[in-house]
């Protein structure tokens, strides 16, 4: 009996023994095929560890402070250079790699990777997606992907500068899926539930502008960004020494950007879509300041409705919610005088069907808000972004108006000296691209316009003179009537601004309700 179980000890140890140095030898094979696989990478990557260590029980490996090295095939450069406190893969599956041909994982950590790439502008992102794809030969499935506490860095080619910083970034993935093989492009990439957050993120938006953001929250349905930022940077002096050009230098602040309900991603087409039902913009303020000293901008600017027409992506926004909200606009003419500048503040504001995926349904514009610190403004904007005439209504509705409120815009930008109280004004413009049609009633008492003199300093007594004799000096002497004024035809100048395009609709439909008749049109 005793030799028996010495029997079965010996061949348990054997046993033993044997599973020990079997799945020795199975972890040193797979380690030295991950090393030879790595030594066999295209001579544009080189991978550098401090160790590999695989479990073949578990199913788990672990690629420990990889750099990755990636260099231009045209120009050997470095665009790409990653170094990572480790990469880990745990519960590969080997019968669905042996038997499927397909690569199946539990859970792919990349951990604190500090990624510095420089973007190539010339290259067309077709051009990655697909050397990215066609390297892979294998169904690629992976139940959970983690990207912890990365640092990224993408910089310009060309000129080193930098285009995109994000100190803090983590990223979770699941059911990420990939094929190569499918036959449709937008099926190649795929999965179920994503949780992207960032922080302190720095985006150079363009050669003058910046855009920072503290904290970007992003899944499948919603997107949320908090403190945004969107900056000139540099100041107004040198931003006007820089350009070649006038151009508007900007100061905006989000508290809150929304976006629910959200969809986005490539179509069928290739072509980016991106639509969300409710979007909210929680105190945004901003200051706009253009210098008109600067040599004009003459290029054509088209309106809202074919700007939003021709957009090379799908984009649709159901509803635009804006809550307590404030614009600032400067305008320097004269070097001599300050800007001159109007302020909205108090700002609500509701838009509707704003994109280009919504058909005939109207883009409507509705905006509440306080102008000059006193005056109640309404605003009304409808127009239809499918229709290729691109006609528009504009309503406003501007509540008591105290006119030397606006002498800190027309005095240093047009020389002109306002007294009087405008008490209430209404005005419609329709319009289209080149011309426009305003219907205007005005309420106001005691209105005098003075003629400064070019120095805007002084009143051009007999010009002011010439031209309140035009002017009624009130609306009625029956203090409750409006004075009517219209305008055929009003010309845009095409290579101005919409709101320029406004503005000289509502000059054509002031002159004529004080310096005309004043009745209604029949």
């Amino acid at each position: 009996m005793k030799q028996n179980y010495k029997k079965i000890g010996i061949a348990i140890a054997i046993i033993i023994l044997v599973l020990i140095i079997s799945t020795y030898i199975a972890n040193r094979v797979i380690e030295g095929k991950v090393t030879t696989a790595i030594e066999n990478l295209p001579s544009s990557v080189s991978v550098d560890y401090s160790e590999v260590e695989v479990s073949v029980w578990t199913a788990k490996m672990t690629l420990k402070d990889p750099v990755i090295k990636i260099t231009g095939q045209t120009t050997g450069k470095n665009i790409l250079e990653a170094t990572l406190k480790a990469i880990e893969i745990d519960d590969i599956s080997y019968w669905n790699l042996l038997v499927n041909d397909k690569i199946s994982i539990e859970e792919f950590n990349i951990i604190k990777p500090i990624l510095k790439y420089l973007h190539n502008p010339h290259v067309k992102k077709d051009d990655y997606q697909s050397g990215f794809l066609d390297k892979i030969k294998r169904i690629i499935d992976i139940e959970k992907l983690s990207i912890k506490d990365a640092d990224i860095l993408i910089s310009d080619y060309d000129t080193d500068s930098l285009l995109l910083s994000i100190p803090k970034l983590n990223v979770g993935i699941s059911d990420l899926k990939i094929n190569s093989k499918s036959s449709k492009s937008n099926k190649k990439i795929r999965y179920d539930d994503l949780n992207v957050q960032a922080r302190n993120v720095k985006w150079a938006s363009n050669t003058y502008d910046d855009i920072y953001a503290n904290t970007i929250y992003l899944t499948n349905s919603e997107l949320k960004v908090e403190d945004f930022q969107y900056k000139t940077k540099y100041s107004r002096s040198e931003y006007s020494a820089l350009l070649p050009k006038e151009r508007d230098h900007f100061d905006l602040k989000v508290e809150e950007i929304k976006l629910r309900d959200l969809d986005y991603g490539f179509d069928s087409n290739k072509k980016f879509y991106l639509t969300s039902n409710k979007v909210q913009l929680i105190s945004p303020t901003s200051e706009i300041y253009r210098d008109k000293l600067v040599a004009d901008d003459l290029t054509k600017k088209a309106l809202y409705g074919k700007m939003l027409r021709e957009l090379d992506l799908n984009l649709g926004l159901k509803s635009i919610e804006i809550t307590d909200g404030s614009i600032s606009y400067l305008e320097k003419v004269n070097a001599e005088n300050q800007a001159g500048r109007l302020d909205f503040t108090n700002m609500n504001a509701t838009i509707t069907n704003l994109g280009n995926t919504f058909g005939e349904e109207e883009t409507s514009i509705k905006v509440n808000s306080t102008f000059m610190k006193n005056s109640p403004l309404e605003v009304h904007w409808n127009f239809k972004v499918a229709d290729s005439t691109d006609q528009f209504t504009f309503k406003a509705d501007i509540g008591l108006l105290n006119a030397t409120v606006m002498d800190q815009f027309t005095q240093p930008n047009l020389n002109v000296d306002l007294n009087g109280e405008l008490n209430q004004t209404y005005f419609t413009i329709s319009g289209a691209p080149n011309r426009s049609r305003i219907d205007l009633k005005v309420k106001y008492e005691d209105f005098e316009i003075s003629i400064l003199k070019k120095e805007g300093k002084e009143k051009n007594k007999f010009l002011s003179t010439l031209v309140n004799l035009f002017v009624s000096k009130d609306s009625e002497d029956d203090q409750r009537s409006y004075r009517y004024g219209q305008s055929e035809n009003v010309e845009r100048d095409p290579t101005k601004s919409v709101f320029n395009f406004i503005w000289l609709n509502i000059k054509d439909g002031l002159l004529s309700a004080m310096a005309g008749n004043g009745e209604k049109a029949g």
